[in-house]
């Protein structure tokens, strides 16, 4: 019998990753795809894209619609996120209305189980606008009768991100030094993105992964400093660290945030940046045997697929299409 998953982003950088999982396990894929700076699809017959607004009009696309009707849709698994945005009623159109709208489709369409994923930024006591309506719909989802599951992921750590790419632009952007906000003491607990992919598909057919939040992070707790170090060892470079005040830094993230389609930072991206990140991945351990790629080799691996070109992932780019 078929197994088929909805998955929402699903031409986003984490949305790849998720997609090329299932196929790799022999799902047949929905994919909503939303448009992206970095859009990525993948050519296979297990999986068919549509064209899909979270903030738009249930009816927008009858095809989606007529599709489902005949199906028998496993999960959806709601990978959807804004990127880069301050503004607090976009965040909450995508973050808290798009968990409602996927809820409806899934009572409509019979579907019992529904993969969120948030945000570590709830966890953390400034949340700014993307962390509280992140928060939002969790609570939306939690109300609902679904048999859900919600993750928290940390800074995920991969080639695309755009959290590892712009820390490496700020690295290695000057000759000599690198800019540090702060002390850099706060913690950094990155998931290596083929492992949160594989944790998100895994948790799909698990019974004790139902009504469940699972933090999910890697095997180590860094200062963010000694993050910053261990990238200059990878890539076997030397700098000294020249601090920079907080209120420099906000003000240049509100200054990007206005005046770049991409930022390289906002001004949320300092708050996070000052704010310790330490998930417990106990509970994913016990119900999912949770065991996460080291840091180094994760980060290894990641840089030596970006080598120099950061800034090539930090751009808008023409649609790609992988076959698989």
């Amino acid at each position: 019998m078929k197994k088929y998953v909805l998955v929402t982003g699903a031409n986003g950088y984490l949305g790849y990753y998720v997609c090329k999982r299932l196929i790799s396990e022999g799902y047949h894929v929905i994919g909503l795809t939303y448009p992206h700076f970095a859009s990525r699809r993948i050519e296979n017959d297990l999986i068919v894209y549509f064209s899909y607004d979270l903030c738009g009009d249930k009816m927008q696309n009858p095809g989606l619609l007529n599709y489902l009707k005949d199906k028998k849709v496993l999960a959806i698994l709601n990978l959807a996120a804004l990127l880069g945005s301050s503004d607090y009623d976009k965040n909450f159109a995508v973050n808290a209305g798009g968990v409602k709208h996927m809820i409806e489709i899934a009572q409509t369409y019979k579907i019992r189980r529904f993969v969120q994923i948030s945000s570590v930024v709830v966890l953390k006591k400034i949340k700014g606008p993307y962390g509280v309506t992140k928060l939002k719909g969790q609570e939306v989802l939690m109300a609902s009768d679904l048999d859900y599951t919600i993750f928290i992921p940390a800074m995920i750590l991969g080639p695309e991100g755009l959290g590892l790419n712009r820390v490496l632009k700020n690295v290695f952007r000057l000759p000599f030094i690198v800019p540090l906000i702060g002390n850099g003491k706060q913690t950094q607990h990155p998931i290596f993105v083929e492992d949160f992919a594989k944790y998100i598909v895994k948790c799909m057919e698990e019974p004790k992964a139902n009504k469940k939040i699972y933090e999910i992070a890697g095997d180590l707790v860094i200062p963010f400093k000694d993050f910053i170090s261990l990238i200059l060892k990878i890539k076997n470079r030397k700098k000294f660290f020249i601090p920079i005040p907080v209120f420099v830094a906000n003000w240049l993230g509100l200054f990007f945030q206005k005046t770049q389609k991409v930022p390289l930072f906002t001004a949320e991206h300092v708050k996070g940046v000052l704010q310790d990140s330490k998930l417990n991945t106990i509970p994913l351990q016990e119900d999912l045997g949770f065991v996460p790629t080291p840091l180094e080799k994760a980060l290894k691996s990641s840089l030596d697929k970006i080598e120099d070109k950061w800034d090539y992932y930090l751009q808008h780019r023409e649609e790609e299409i992988i076959k698989i």
